[in-house]
């Protein structure tokens, strides 16, 4: 009788111990990326999707996050999304599904938006539209987020248009080289990753990002002039691949675009704070803030640029009438 209770005992432990693995091989994957920093407020949104995915899920989904160039490039990331290695990519819209939807680079475009909430809103508004354009191309987007207004970090100060004349500055896409040609500079495309030896190595003079975009890799490390010039606000999106986000029973899909949105409300809390702290924490490293003298000189180099890109195509013009329709 003992000897059948100590194998009614173990039958049953190895039920429990099978029934765990196959529970755990059961649950779903969700693999993401971002070439930004952990540290950044993008990279602190995405830890926080991560974490509230995999408990609002009850640990049906298991959410994992990668950052900075553990993955490979931006682009690469966004190939590895479109294949199906990763379920979900953050990536800014023109650089990243911006490859065959190359449209979405008016997201960054010079003197467009009103401000920062304009700029978010006008993000969530074109959310539909976005994904609609990237879904041929394997994607569907949620989660809009700002990552702040853009200024200049140069080797050199910078005061008027007349002293970026000349300078190569880093541009992540085609309409930052077209912006820095208008403003007289030399403008040049670099991988996010590969900015901090640039600068170190004097191959670019000078780059562009929010000051918390900049602190977060520490490229003042390498010049220490930031010029107040405004001139671009970027975002990303989380761009999921669309199979995998459809495939989800209606409840999970549910759960994860939920966790989407919620995160993008944590990320835009930080990402204010954290623009100002990014600043003084610049100040502190020996960066020299700068204003323009002749800011309206800057806005009025850039003007024919909108006639410019609207002439590209049809797909072009209606995407700038869509996000100038959001006020």
């Amino acid at each position: 009788m003992k000897k059948f209770g100590l194998c009614l005992f173990a039958a049953v432990l190895f039920l429990a111990v099978v029934s765990s693995d196959a529970a755990n091989a059961a649950s779903i994957k969700l693999r993401t990326s971002t070439n930004l920093a952990a540290t950044g407020t993008v990279g602190r949104g995405l830890t926080r999707f991560v974490e509230l995915v995999s408990e609002k899920s009850g640990g049906r989904i298991e959410a994992t996050a990668n950052y900075g160039a553990e993955l490979g490039n931006q682009r690469e990331q966004v190939e590895m999304c479109r294949s199906g290695s990763l379920e979900m990519v953050v990536a800014a819209p023109g650089t990243g599904p911006g490859m065959w939807v190359p449209q979405l680079m008016m997201f960054e475009f010079p003197y467009l938006f009103k401000g920062n909430e304009h700029y978010r809103r006008v993000l969530k508004g074109l959310e539909a539209e976005v994904s609609a354009l990237v879904q041929p191309y394997g994607f569907l987007a949620a989660a809009g987020q700002s990552q702040g207004s853009r200024h200049m970090l140069t080797v050199k100060p910078v005061e008027k248009l007349a002293d970026l004349a000349g300078l190569k500055m880093r541009g992540p896409n085609a309409i930052y080289i077209s912006m820095f040609d208008y403003l007289g500079a030399a403008g040049t495309t670099t991988d996010w990753n590969e900015i901090y030896t640039a600068m170190q190595t004097k191959v670019i003079d000078g780059m562009e990002a929010s000051p918390s975009m900049i602190n977060s890799m520490k490229f003042q490390d390498n010049a220490k002039n930031l010029t107040i010039t405004d001139h671009i606000i970027a975002c990303v999106y989380y761009f999921f691949n669309e199979k995998w986000l459809n495939g989800l029973p209606d409840d999970l899909r549910k759960i994860v675009l939920d966790c989407a949105a919620e995160a993008t409300v944590y990320q835009a809390e930080i990402d204010d704070l954290d623009q100002k702290q990014a600043l003084e924490a610049m100040i502190k490293d020996g960066v020299v803030v700068h204003e323009l003298s002749d800011a309206d000189a800057w806005v009025k180099a850039c003007a024919p640029m909108l006639d410019e890109y609207r002439a590209k195509g049809p797909g072009w013009s209606d995407f700038i009438d869509k996000m100038l329709a959001i006020e």
